[in-house]
This record gives structure tokens, C-alpha cells and sequence, in this order.
């Protein structure tokens, strides 16, 4: 009965950093875009197309818009639904990580790697935005299990999920399956998985979703609009506005993986050095392979290595582990950084910040609150230096970060994006009784990326969206429409009277015509 608490109490530790009740709002790219796409499946009906206002934009699939869509027209249209897909997915990578330690390095504090994903900053951003990319890497993650497995067992399920999983990735995220697929390729044909007829068989189900939609599309629009997907691959493939040098993932990674950082290089050395061929493959060679060719592709961006996170989250376990065991040069340099030098340069930094040396541009509760979170997160780290059992100094470690991302979850950091927009938006809303009244967007005002971004925040606040107007002059009596107008020309138009010019919307002004 003791052993049955303690494996029910391993789940609950992840509620607090999965479950969120407060107050939400989203950024623009990409959620608030997909957001917006899936308002418009459940306005105007079609399942089909990924829409802006009237026009259909096929440069993506309708994966995850489709997913909140479904979602909210079961539960209605607030952010529960909105993110219930994305949560889902999150709970599946955590399992999947989970399940993949005991596969590769068996029982024994195999919960510890899903915490370190959860409590990872690049996961837990994403993990609460709405979009697809946590889906993209449960499914990868998905498939890398199942592959194991596969292998492992014999069991023809197995080889059925070891080749699905690669559709369901294309349905998401198309060409960029192509990476995790040729990392995983060379285990597929070395261990002969792909000579068993149920491989095959999966991976025609795993590509039906998009088979389907591809047809739809093809029946209804014709290939000019679906070119769009081929299209946006060739301009991702040459230099454009994700465009950085090889060397991007080099830092940006060890950013966007705090706190564990220090960790990993530990982690991979142990990994490599571990004489089983399967363990050694998937936590050095895969993802390795994985940020090669992620570093070789012209675009790169923060979330593109979402998909290995799982695996080295099982690295930095194992560096976790060789940091308290073993005393070489590296790892006694790891734990001067991490349990001395870093814990005295937090608490310096949260001086100057209360002092307000540092300015970071945030309210006083904010600063409150960062202080609390990364002085615990400190005292954590600190009090590593004086524990002797290998458990005590795991928990100890384990226990900073959680604090941490408990605190910074809750307290809308990554969850209320767009909080002052948010609020200005809802104070407008009661103010002028928008409630049931649909408001239209001159479209051919959103000419620069400055307008396209702050048109999709605002209409995401808005309680019906009208299907866009090509300018003012096409706008009725007595409604309602967001203009990027200039003050000179509102004089000019005596019909069309400003109601809002906060500066929180600009460059948009809310006007309505007399």
C-alpha cells in the first residue's frame, strides 16, 4: 500500500507545473495566429483550409488548429479548450520520457527525467503555447519509444507505432519530420525493423491524416493553393528572417535549457562511454545527429530541438548522477559553477534588482515574486555542498528548479503573454458594451509586421471577429472596425468617429461610423 502512495505521489509533483487557473492571453506568433485559425474553423465552418479572415493561407497543415477546434467546439470556446491539445501532448512527453529511462537505464529514479524535462525553460515556455510544436516532439518522442521497444520486445504493436509515427509528424510540422527520421534511419535498417510488414502498415496509418487532407485540399482548391506547403519550404531552405550561422544551437541551446545546462556535457560523455549499443545510440548519436543537421538547415530557431529535450533530459540525469559520484576535473569544475559560483551570483543579482540598480522594467510584485522563486532555487543548490546520500543531493538538486517553475508558471510570466493588452482590452470591451457586437479589421491596413502582430493580440481579445473590410469606406452605420487611420485623415472623415487611441493598441484605433 506504501509502494502504491509513493508511485501515485510521483504524478502529482507534475500538477503543479501542468495545471494553470489564472488569467491567460497569447503572443502573437505563433499561437495567437493558430488561436485565430482555429476561431475561424468553428465561425465559418470549414475544416478543411487554415484561414485568414476570408482567404485561405495553405502555407501549413491544419494540425493543430484542428485540434483546438475540436477541442473547443466540445468545451467551448475559452483557454482550457484552447490548450487542451498542447497540455495533452505535454503529459505524453513527460510519460514517454519516463518510459524511455526505464527502457535505457531501467527503474531506478526514472522519474527524475521527466521532472528535469518539465523543469526545463525551452519545455515549460512551450509546453504552455498553443502550438504545435510540443505535439510535433511528443510525437517524435513517441516514435523513439516505440522504436526501442520495438527492437526490444518483437511485439507486432511495437512496429505498428514505430512506423506511425512519422505521418502524425508530418501532419504537424511536414518537412522537418524528414530530420528526426534520418537520425532514427540507420537503427531502422541496421535491427531490420523496417523488413517487418507491420512497419509498413503503421506508416500508411500514421500518413492517412494527411493523405486525407491532402485530398480535401486538392478536390477543393486545386494544387496552385496546396503549392503552398512546397513553397514555404524552399523559402525556409534560403536565407530569410530565421536565417542564423551554424553555430546557433551552440548557444542558444545551453540558453534555452537553464537551469540544466552544466549538466548536459557530463551527461553525454557518460552516455558515450555506456557499452550498450542501444543506450549509447539514442542518448549520444540521435540527438547529436539531430542538431547537426538542425545547425546545417538555413533556418534555425529556439524550438526546433523541442524533439530531442526527452533524450537529454535522460543525459542530464546521468550527468546529475556522475556530478555526485564521481570527482574528476569536469565534474568538480561543474560543481563549483553550480552549487558555489552560481547560488552567490543569483542572490548578488536579486540585491542590485530589490535595490533597483538593475532595472528589469517589472511591478514590484513581479520583482517579489522573481526574488522569491531564484533565492529558493539558490538555498537549493547551496545545500548540495553539505549532503552525503546520493538521493538527498538528486532531491536537492531537483528541488531549486521546481520551486523556481512553480513560481514563474503561476504567476503568468509564461502564460499571461500579453497581460496589459489583455487588460486594456477588457476594460474597452465593458466600456463600450462590445460584448455581442461584431468588429471588422481593415485588412489592407496590416501592411508591416509591426500591425500584422498587434491585429492578431487584439483580435484575440475580441468577442466576435467580422470577416474584414478592404477599407473604411466599406464599413456599415453603426459598426465597429480597427484602422491603422491617421488623425488627419479622421478629420477629414466626419462619419467615422474614434472610440479608443490607447497607446496599448497601436498602431490600431477602434473607430465606428455615424
Amino acid at each position: 500500500m506504501i509502494k502504491n502512495i509513493r508511485e501515485k505521489f510521483k504524478y502529482i509533483l507534475f500538477i503543479p507545473l501542468l495545471i494553470y487557473l489564472g488569467e491567460r492571453s497569447l503572443i502573437a506568433y505563433d499561437e495567437g495566429y493558430y488561436a485565430l485559425q482555429a476561431r475561424w474553423i468553428l465561425d465559418k465552418g470549414n475544416w478543411i483550409a487554415p484561414l485568414w479572415f476570408d482567404n485561405i493561407v495553405l502555407d501549413r497543415t491544419i494540425g493543430v488548429q484542428f485540434l483546438i477546434a475540436i477541442s473547443q467546439k466540445i468545451f467551448g470556446t475559452n483557454y482550457f479548450a484552447l490548450f487542451l491539445p498542447i497540455t495533452l501532448a505535454s503529459i505524453m512527453m513527460l510519460y514517454f520520457t519516463y518510459l524511455i529511462h526505464r527502457e535505457l537505464l531501467g527503474n531506478k529514479f526514472a522519474i527524475v527525467s521527466p521532472l528535469i524535462l518539465i523543469t526545463t525553460f525551452l519545455w515549460i515556455n512551450y509546453a504552455n503555447m498553443a502550438t504545435q510544436d510540443i505535439i510535433f516532439a511528443s510525437a517524435i518522442t513517441f516514435g523513439v519509444y516505440a522504436t526501442i521497444k520495438a527492437y526490444k520486445s518483437q511485439k507486432e504493436i511495437y512496429f505498428l507505432f514505430c512506423g506511425s509515427w512519422i505521418g502524425l509528424s508530418f501532419m504537424f510540422k511536414t518537412y522537418l519530420t524528414f530530420i528526426p527520421l534520418i537520425a532514427i534511419s540507420p537503427f531502422l535498417i541496421q535491427k531490420k525493423i523496417i523488413q517487418n510488414r507491420l512497419f509498413w502498415i503503421g506508416l500508411i496509418l500514421g500518413f492517412l491524416p494527411f493523405i486525407l487532407w491532402s485530398f480535401s485540399i486538392l478536390r477543393s482548391y486545386g494544387f496552385d493553393s496546396y503549392n503552398g506547403l512546397f513553397e514555404k519550404l524552399i523559402t525556409l531552405s534560403k536565407n530569410n528572417t530565421f536565417t542564423n550561422p551554424f553555430y546557433y544551437y551552440l548557444w542558444n541551446l545551453p540558453l534555452n535549457i537553464f537551469p540544466w545546462t552544466f549538466f548536459l556535457i557530463p551527461g553525454l560523455i557518460g552516455s558515450f562511454k555506456i557499452k550498450d549499443s542501444i543506450t549509447k545510440y539514442f542518448l549520444f548519436f540521435y540527438p547529436l545527429t539531430i542538431l547537426l543537421f538542425l545547425s546545417l538547415f538555413s533556418s534555425k530557431t529556439q524550438y526546433y530541438p523541442l524533439q530531442i529535450l526527452s533524450l537529454f533530459s535522460i543525459n542530464i540525469y546521468l550527468g546529475i548522477i556522475s556530478i555526485s559520484e564521481i570527482k574528476n576535473k569536469l565534474n568538480l569544475f561543474v560543481r563549483f559553477i553550480n552549487f558555489k559560483f552560481l547560488p552567490l551570483i543569483i542572490i548578488l543579482s536579486l540585491f542590485l534588482i530589490n535595490l533597483r540598480i538593475i532595472d528589469l522594467n517589472l511591478s514590484n510584485i513581479q520583482i517579489k515574486i522573481i526574488s522569491v522563486a531564484f533565492l529558493s532555487y539558490s538555498i537549493s543548490l547551496f545545500s548540495f555542498n553539505f549532503l552525503k546520500i546520493r538521493k538527498s543531493k538528486i532531491i536537492s538538486i531537483l528541488l531549486g528548479p521546481y520551486i523556481l517553475f512553480i513560481f514563474i508558471f503561476h504567476s503568468g510570466f509564461i502564460t499571461d503573454r500579453s497581460r496589459d493588452l489583455r487588460l486594456a482590452s477588457e476594460s474597452l470591451i465593458q466600456n463600450e458594451s462590445l460584448n455581442k457586437r461584431y468588429i471588422e479589421t481593415v485588412k489592407s491596413d496590416i501592411n508591416d509586421s509591426v500591425s500584422h502582430s498587434k491585429i492578431i493580440k487584439i483580435l484575440l481579445q475580441m468577442p466576435n471577429i467580422g470577416n474584414g473590410i478592404e477599407s473604411l469606406e466599406d464599413l456599415k452605420k453603426e459598426e465597429y472596425a480597427w484602422s491603422t487611420i491617421s488623425k488627419d485623415k479622421l478629420k477629414i472623415q466626419e462619419d467615422i468617429i474614434l472610440i479608443n487611441n490607447d497607446e496599448i493598441f497601436y498602431p490600431w484605433k477602434l473607430v465606428i461610423k455615424r
